[in-house]
């Protein structure tokens, strides 16, 4: 395992429990430098940097972006390999269009078949909750059925 992955892990397990103020406010949006906006993917970024391993993946802020990024880098893995540090793109609605990302903390559990990760901008698991625009850093587990994309990051040796 890449001591950068885990690096990228423990920085999101440290932010588990931070809640966003109003309109979005966050540090992460702060550090970014685009404040009061979805800020899933702004987290990852703000993991990888934190771990120092920016470099394994590029800087972003919007999930599809960051998708097609990955994908003319080869950087798209089969949802049956992912493994901790690998950032998932979810699409809820099954619209084609990414809507939220997260880190993987581990592989898919073989019994569940469910994936653990850390998400920023997402909320607690209640009906009716917006999993996209949520309050706060949350550990989740996930159905691959939601997993548009796994991205495995560059990991320097």
């Amino acid at each position: 395992m890449s001591k950068q992955a885990v690096a990228v892990v423990a920085a999101a397990k440290a932010q588990v429990g931070y809640k966003e103020g109003a309109n979005n406010d966050n540090k992460f949006g702060v550090w970014y430098g685009v404040n009061h906006v979805s800020w899933c993917a702004i987290f990852v970024s703000w993991c990888f940097d934190q771990a120092q391993a920016i470099s394994a993946l590029e800087k972003f802020s919007y999930c599809p972006s960051l998708e097609s990024w990955a994908h003319s880098h080869n950087m798209i893995v089969p949802i049956s390999q992912v493994q901790m540090g690998d950032v998932l793109l979810f699409d809820w609605t099954h619209s084609g269009v990414a809507e939220h990302t997260g880190i993987a903390t581990g592989p898919m559990d073989p019994h569940t078949k469910l994936i653990p990760t850390i998400e920023g901008n997402t909320g607690p698991d209640h009906v009716g909750v917006n999993q996209s625009n949520g309050d706060g850093v949350y550990a989740k587990v996930r159905s691959p059925l939601v997993v548009k994309a796994v991205i495995r990051p560059k990991w320097q040796s």
